[in-house]
């Protein structure tokens, strides 16, 4: 029987699937469906259950205080999908936003707020140098808040590059056909995200994925080869690429020895020779503005300048002089409300 509760229910870690997530129910009532869902009815604070969850799944149950517990099950996105829809048929609501809640609610055991908003963007957090950081941040926080210390423009600046570690920038590669685009991001994925070949139009569609680049995570995108002579459909593929290139965080424009320089619809930041098997040197133009003096040139096939690449691209999107400052991270905009 669904009866109301003025519970809602969180998602505490990230949205991608993962081997362990964390759902937490925060408001009155959270003894009562602990009890409903795991057929457990007494949950003391600070109990800590492995439980049957409802059938879906066997994971962890945890009474944190009075109004939060937490539930931790697998984190594949079918087993969430229906302890969510099993918990809602128990009166819990979605909350609408993560920033409607306390963060001391999500996290009881950070000493401040500060700490419990940090803890927050650690579980969102994408890339691995984000981790340093963000345990780094706290303790600067109180100590600039002790002194009335404001925020600079260089503050302001740093914070928007770094919090690409919590939400992946957009990299977007682009060239004409057959220069190894595909290749090259099926060598850097260690897996096939799409279909090599020595064919025109092979990939028709932009393909997505989601790369560790030297600490930086990156949503990668492969588009299709860009040429003229194109059917309607992967002409429209072709211009939904092109909108790709102009939002792009990081435009990396490829060609080979065979092909020339790709027609983007701005300036890339990056520009690649491709398919340098050998010490043989390949002919380019002189760069784009905006570009490196010297192009990158690379071998999917041997691996040759692919490290290069990834620290490259972090480089430019992520650059040293950024980490190594021991200034503050506006890593959550609440924390302007100090």
């Amino acid at each position: 029987m669904n009866r109301q509760t003025s519970l809602s229910l969180l998602h505490a870690t990230a949205p991608t699937p993962g081997a362990i997530a964390i759902l937490q129910l925060v408001g009155e009532g959270c003894e009562r469906v602990l009890g409903d869902l795991t057929g457990v009815s007494v949950w003391p604070v600070g109990r800590m259950r492995l439980v049957d969850l409802a059938g879906i799944d066997h994971g962890i149950a945890l009474r944190l205080n009075e109004d939060v517990a937490e539930l931790m099950p697998h984190g594949g996105p079918r087993v969430i999908q229906r302890l969510t829809a099993k918990l809602q048929a128990l009166g819990v609501s979605i909350a609408p936003a993560v920033d409607d809640v306390d963060p001391l609610h999500l996290y009881p055991e950070a000493k401040d707020r500060i700490e419990a908003l940090m803890l927050w963007a650690l579980a969102r957090a994408e890339s691995p140098l984000a981790i340093d950081l963000l345990l780094a941040q706290p303790p600067r926080w109180r100590d600039a808040i002790r002194q009335g210390r404001t925020l600079t423009d260089g503050d302001l600046a740093r914070s928007r590059i770094l919090n690409r570690l919590i939400s992946p920038p957009m990299v977007v590669l682009a060239g004409e056909p057959n220069v190894g685009k595909s290749t090259l991001s099926n060598a850097l994925l260690g897996r096939a995200m799409s279909i090599a070949a020595d064919v025109p139009g092979t990939t028709r569609d932009y393909v997505a994925g989601r790369l560790d680049l030297a600490g930086l995570v990156v949503d990668w995108h492969d588009t299709p080869g860009l040429r003229a002579d194109v059917d309607a459909i992967e002409h429209k593929a072709i211009d939904i690429a092109r909108r790709l290139m102009q939002r792009a965080d990081l435009l990396i424009a490829m060609r080979d020895s065979a092909h020339d320089r790709p027609d983007l619809p701005r300036e890339p930041d990056l520009f690649v020779v491709s398919k340098v098997d050998d010490d043989a040197v390949v002919d380019s133009p002189a760069p784009p503005s905006g570009c490196s003096t010297q192009p990158l040139r690379i071998s999917a096939r041997t691996g040759r300048g692919l490290a290069e690449l990834a620290h490259t691209i972090r480089e430019r999107l992520l650059p040293s002089a950024s980490l190594a400052e021991p200034g503050l991270w506006i890593f959550d905009h609440r924390l302007l409300d100090r």
